[in-house]
């Protein structure tokens, strides 16, 4: 009995300089979505909790019509139940979107007080184990700090988590610009 042939590998070779538009479209999207964001934080975070609330409205409807469409296959409930679920949170996100930030906010908080405590719980259970442990407790210190930051001043998080997505936003939009370039002086493949 003999083996059929190994199928032949096709390399398939792409020209890069095809597509220096799209990527410089990208980075100057994203430098444009980070100025933005730093220069009104607080429009930007008002707009990405309407754009959630909108989400989980289609996205309720969407599993509310396909509970109805699946009726008769057994665990349709579940999926009417979600999308229930979904559709009431996307209304009170929308009816409340400040009280949607700082719900998100707390959630945050409650978060970092889980992580900070399994990470200092590890870093004391492994004491004398392992010979480098004070990273773990800087970073459940550390952790413990922002949640603390985060329960007392919630706005505040929002605003600086809002500000860090701008300036990571500014960066990434210059780096793809700047890849574009690169890409663009490439030689034919």
């Amino acid at each position: 009995m003999t083996t059929p042939p190994e199928p032949a590998v096709e390399v398939t070779r792409i020209d890069l300089r095809k597509v220096w538009p799209f990527v410089l479209g990208v980075g100057i999207a994203s430098l444009v979505a980070g100025v933005i964001t730093i220069v009104w934080p607080s429009v930007t975070i008002l707009a990405l909790v309407v754009v959630l609330g909108i989400f989980l409205l289609i996205a309720g409807a969407a599993e509310i019509g396909w509970s109805i469409a699946e009726r008769h296959t057994r665990g349709w409930g579940v999926i009417l139940f979600r999308g229930i679920i979904d559709l009431i949170t996307g209304i009170v996100v929308l009816a409340w979107p400040d009280i949607t930030v700082l719900a998100l906010a707390l959630l945050l908080a409650a978060w970092l007080l889980v992580y900070a405590a399994m990470t200092l719980w590890y870093a004391y259970k492994h004491r004398g184990e392992r010979p480098h442990t004070g990273h773990f407790v800087a970073k459940g210190v550390a952790a413990l700090v922002a949640a603390v930051v985060t329960i007392v001043w919630p706005d505040i998080t929002v605003l600086v988590v809002a500000l860090v997505i701008g300036f990571a936003l500014v960066i990434k939009g210059a780096v793809l610009i700047r890849f574009a370039f690169i890409l663009r002086r490439q030689p034919a493949a």
